[in-house]
């Protein structure tokens, strides 16, 4: 009976609730609320008709000769310009092979001379040119955009071989060097050939060659370029284009010794130096990093394959190595820094782990991962006596790891005994280096792939280019790609084809870009180019990175496209170099903040042939395209370029990117007068629009409107021109100058309708403007006008009055990114509506929302994101702005001068610099994340966009009351209409939706185990080194200085003297 009152009393609650609910009088009525939907979609769509006179454009072309609509067909499109690409890349491969063989041909009749001077040689450095100095003879070069000089090649020099920053007499000594001085001299020839390429190749840029002594001539010379409050780190020779052309790649497993021996600054100088070398490996080679003291473990001790376990317990591990891509690389710096020091070292538990890692990446790594080239381990260590003689004779007779070559370094002021560690490099065919300084790191590092980068047998005409991922070039600090091939000494007397070099020649991304078909692409499609890696070569979404001296920044094809199994599989099969077509159902990206579920987004993809690059174009399915054909009729009349911007498109050549009023005259100027080489499918579109155009501008001029009502109104065609009006929209309108940048344009082809993009100030409302014929129909642009937040507020308001005219009812107007388009309110509890996120309103309509799937919900993560820098490094500045007394530092330097004289020429060196330079650790190529007051960092951001669900009606439940709502999609309109039955005097609801903002979120804290980790190719060959020619630290042991007892307790003496004066001052 206990049990059945219970159940009675349940039912009885149940009920009374259920009564209370539905006896609560609805004010929200439905059939209202339908009416004024239809009533809001009415007048949106004549607002705009009427503020545009968008129907002045003519859009029947029937009988129309001259105007035609064609489907597009996007499998000839992407064949097509894929043979473009190949007849680029060819005539670039032509023209570096000539500077190779003429490189190689000097070094044969070429005698070595050890009496010339720099005055001799005269070297044109670029960082003394100065484009405003008329004696240095710079003129401005349309193609390259820049002041250039062509009589001659310009030269750069690294701040490690001779320049700028050494006493007198110290700088005197080494630019006094034989071997870059006969390396200028023998070299200088190679100007002949650059001229010659540049003007033989129109589309030529810029052509250069690295010396492995560290020089780097390039052609034609302009000014070099240091980031702002920097010295000038740039070396060519640890650069990826430079690595990855003279080195073939390599499996590579980092030992770090972190015994307690290493405390203090070994170990900062040994992680200094380990992630030196880490950053000159490049995206085809592999690499993980283990530090040992009596154990040995991964620095990110994440899911590997363990080396003592079977098969079947590995299944489901990582691989011990991972790609050298700029992602990880950036997790294996973060876990080096953490490390700690303890413990005693073991060279034998050490070099056990890294051959097991190797065999274990042998029999358990997936297709395509490793380089299967060069293996190599790389040991760190400030010395030891133990010798690890069977750990080699067991592991040099497997067929496994019998081909590891061991590299190894001592590290530290005061290496303690480092026999063991010469004879291990030197009996494996690796090389021996001793790292004694943080300012030598960069060179030695460099220096000890002098083995790998040395083949075995010359090498005339074997060794193919190589082609790069995207990176910024140094010379114009544009994203670029280069074609490169090493240079070799083939002289007589060269047993072995000794490196002297790699040469190169750099094609700009927008080269690349300026053979898409634009206009048959449509606003919303582009092309891109991955290579075998996967890794972006072209896309829209590749950004500008912080500096040159970052590596490439390695961004996936589906780190920009959507994630997904469709997606993945186009990008796996271009990385196999194969031909396709898919069409899938995904988001097209509006702008930053808005994405639009779409049904028909076609990829055709195409290999670029004899390249290691695949090229993807994105069109809409069954997409058209509008073409103009009429050569004469278009040129009869030269047309008014006020008020006028266009794309940055290759309308004609030397005229890219135009947007000055006087460089779009000239632009229109060359067109009409035919004077230089233009695309004639282009300017005749340009041209067309001008004249489809004109009425409309000419309409607006004419019209008097109040400024109080319309900001501006604009029209866009899908030829790249726009028209504004008034002159002081022109810099909105050159933001959305680029169709694929048009937010109203790429709106326009999908929807159909009038779109609403809303802002602070008000909104800009646009609809397409379709051209017909022959049954036929395009969108040929978009009109659109800028109004008010007080305009629309009044027309929205009076739209509404005569369908509800209760004034407690709150009316918002949100578009299809959550963006509040307009109100009947301008404000809700001092909040400014207008513009604002619907997430931000105190009360939380955009979680039932998003619960009823009228919003969807997804998250995106830029790694290529700068953020504003605001670290206060004034007040705790990093250890390498800190200036030491130079007393200090130059007793520091004599104690080390005196410690090693394998070492003597070098430290002298480093030492000086150190005295003269700050340390720039905080600026290496793999530490840098700033640049004044930008930095490199990772942002988060939320997007919202429609779902699934059109119609919604619920309750909110504030602190103190509810209040019902009612949500409906206007029919091919992105808003949403929203009632909420909240009166003006109502108090704030106090209840948030605690949704993520649409504000973008830096991200804080990275999985240390988050490697990337896609499906990849090899490149198609592996040059061996020759493991005879690392000389290098293995032709003798390494030697103390033989000075006499006078002279050590001289400079001991100078030492204590001077580090005395240092305390005192």
């Amino acid at each position: 009976m206990a049990g059945v009152r219970r159940c009675a009393a349940i039912f009885t609650i149940g009920v009374v609730f259920i009564v209370c609910v539905n006896s609560q009088e609805s004010r929200l009525d439905a059939g209202q609320f339908r009416e004024a939907v239809n009533t809001v979609q009415k007048w949106l769509i004549d607002l705009h008709a009427n503020k545009t006179h968008s129907s002045i454009l003519k859009t029947d072309f029937n009988g129309n000769k001259s105007v035609n609509i064609k489907p597009v067909k996007p499998l000839e499109l992407v064949r097509k310009m894929a043979e473009d690409i190949q007849t680029l890349l060819t005539s670039k491969r032509n023209a570096l092979q000539k500077i190779v063989d003429h490189l190689e041909d000097a070094t044969t009749t070429y005698l070595w001379s050890d009496d010339l001077t720099l005055n001799k040689s005269r070297p044109l450095l670029m960082k003394n040119l100065d484009p405003h100095n008329a004696s240095h003879e710079m003129a401005y070069d349309e193609r390259l955009g820049v002041e250039v000089r062509y009589n001659q090649s310009g030269i750069h020099v690294p701040l490690e071989v001779y320049e700028g920053w050494l006493w007198a007499n110290i700088r005197e000594h080494r630019e006094q060097d034989p071997e870059i001085l006969n390396g200028l001299e023998w070299s200088s020839t190679v100007d002949q050939v650059f001229r010659e390429n540049f003007e033989r190749d129109l589309t030529l840029m810029w052509q250069y060659f690295g010396a492995q002594t560290g020089f780097m001539r390039v052609y034609p010379a302009t000014r070099w370029k240091v980031p702002p409050n920097l010295i000038d780190l740039y070396d060519a020779r640890i650069r990826p284009w430079y690595v990855q052309g003279s080195v073939p790649p390599k499996d590579m497993i980092i030992l770090m010794d972190r015994s307690g021996s290493v405390h203090g600054q070994t170990f900062s100088i040994m992680k200094w130096a380990v992630k030196t070398l880490i950053d000159t490996l490049g995206e085809n080679d592999f690499v993980n990093v283990a530090a040992f003291n009596d154990t040995t473990e991964w620095v990110n001790n994440c899911t590997y394959c363990k080396a003592n376990e079977t098969r079947q317990e590995n299944k489901d591990c990582c691989q011990p190595l991972v790609q050298a891509s700029t992602r990880n690389k950036k997790l294996l710096y973060r876990a080096i820094d953490d490390l700690e020091d303890g413990g005693m070292a073991s060279y034998s538990e050490a070099l056990i782990f890294a051959y097991k890692a190797f065999k274990e990446f042998e029999r358990t790594r997936k297709v395509g991962e490793g380089a299967n080239c060069h293996k190599t381990i790389m040991l760190f260590s400030d010395g030891g006596t133990e010798w690890p003689e069977d750990v080699f004779k067991r592991y040099l007779a497997d067929n496994d790891t019998k081909n590891v070559r061991v590299f190894t370094y001592a590290v530290g002021p005061h290496p303690i005994p480092t026999a063991v560690l010469k004879q291990m490099a030197c009996s494996t065919g690796g090389q021996y280096s001793v790292i004694t300084t943080s300012s030598s790191v960069r060179t030695k590092i460099q220096e000890s792939y002098t083995s790998l980068q040395t083949p075995a047998q010359p090498l005339r005409g074997k060794h193919g280019e190589q082609y790069t991922t995207a990176y910024t070039s140094a010379v114009t600090e544009e994203m670029t790609i280069s074609l490169t091939r090493p240079v070799y000494n083939m002289s007589d007397y060269a047993n072995t084809s000794e490196l002297l070099g790699v040469a190169g020649i750099d094609v700009p991304i927008q080269t690349l870009k300026n053979l898409s078909p634009f206009e048959a692409l449509g606003p919303n499609g582009y092309a891109f180019i991955i290579n075998h890696n996967g890794f972006l070569v072209m896309h829209p979404r590749l950004g500008r990175q912080l500096s040159y001296l970052l590596g490439p920044p390695h961004i996936d094809l589906l780190d920009v496209e959507e994630d997904v199994g469709e997606m993945e599989a186009i990008r796996n099969n271009m990385v196999r170099g194969s031909n396709g077509q898919k069409v899938i159902v995904g988001k097209i990206r509006i702008d930053d903040s808005h994405r639009v579920a779409y049904s028909g987004i076609q990829y055709d993809y195409s290999p670029i042939q004899n390249s290691s690059y695949s090229l993807g174009l994105l069109t809409l399915k069954r997409s058209q395209h509008l073409i103009i054909e009429d050569h004469e009729a278009l040129w009869d009349e030269q047309p008014n370029v006020t008020c006028t911007v266009v794309a940055p498109w290759p309308y004609c050549r030397g005229r890219e990117g135009v947007t000055q009023e006087e460089n779009l005259a000239t632009l229109m100027d060359d067109i009409f007068q035919r004077k230089k080489s233009c695309n004639d499918k282009l300017v005749q579109g340009l041209v067309w629009s001008q004249r489809w155009t004109k009425p409309l501008l000419d309409k607006w001029m004419a019209e008097r409107v109040s400024s109080e009502d319309i900001i501006g109104r604009a029209v866009f065609t899908r030829f790249g021109l726009t028209r504004f009006f008034p002159e002081s929209q022109k810099a909105g309108a050159s933001i959305w100058r680029d169709p694929l940048n048009n937010p109203a344009l790429r709106r326009a082809e999908i929807s159909g309708s009038v779109s609403v993009i809303p802002h602070t100030k008000g909104a800009f409302l646009s609809a397409p403007v379709s051209v017909k014929k022959n049954n036929e129909e395009v969108v040929a642009g978009a009109v659109g006008v800028n109004l008010t937040s007080s305009y629309l507020r009044q027309g929205f308001k009076q739209s509404l009055r005569h369908i509800w005219k209760n004034e407690d009812i709150l009316w918002i107007l949100v578009d299809d990114g959550g963006l509040i388009v307009t109100s009947n309110r301008g404000e809700l509890h001092g909040v400014v509506l207008q513009g604002m996120f619907l997430g931000d309103l105190n009360m939380p309509l955009l979680k039932h929302l998003k619960d009823a799937g009228v919003y969807n919900m997804d998250h995106e993560v830029d790694t290529q994101a700068l953020c504003s820098d605001k670290h206060n490094w004034n007040n705790a500045g990093p250890s390498s702005y800190r200036i030491p007394n130079p007393l200090t530092l130059l007793a520091n330097v004599l104690l080390e001068v005196f410690s090693w004289a394998d070492y003597f020429r070098y430290i002298i060196y480093s030492g000086v610099l150190a005295l003269l330079t700050p340390r720039s650790e905080a600026f290496s190529e793999w530490g840098m994340t700033r640049i004044g007051d930008q930095e490199s960092c990772i942002m988060e951001k939320t997007i919202y966009y429609f779902g699934e669900t059109n119609t919604f009606t619920d309750f909110m439940k504030c602190s103190n009351y509810t209040a019902e709502f009612r949500a409906t999609r206007l029919e091919s309109i992105n808003a949403l209409l929203v009632a909420i039955d909240i009166g003006d005097g109502s108090p704030e609801c106090g209840v948030q939706s605690n949704l993520p903002s649409i504000v973008p979120q830096r991200v804080t804290s990275v999985d240390p185990c988050s490697y990337q980790d896609r499906f990849r190719e090899r490149p198609p060959t592996c040059l061996m080194g020759n493991s005879t020619a690392g000389k290098l630290g293995c032709s003798g042991c390494p030697r103390q200085l033989q000075s006499s007892l006078a002279l050590m307790l001289t400079a001991l003496g100078m030492c204590r003297m001077l580090l005395h004066m240092g305390l005192e001052h």
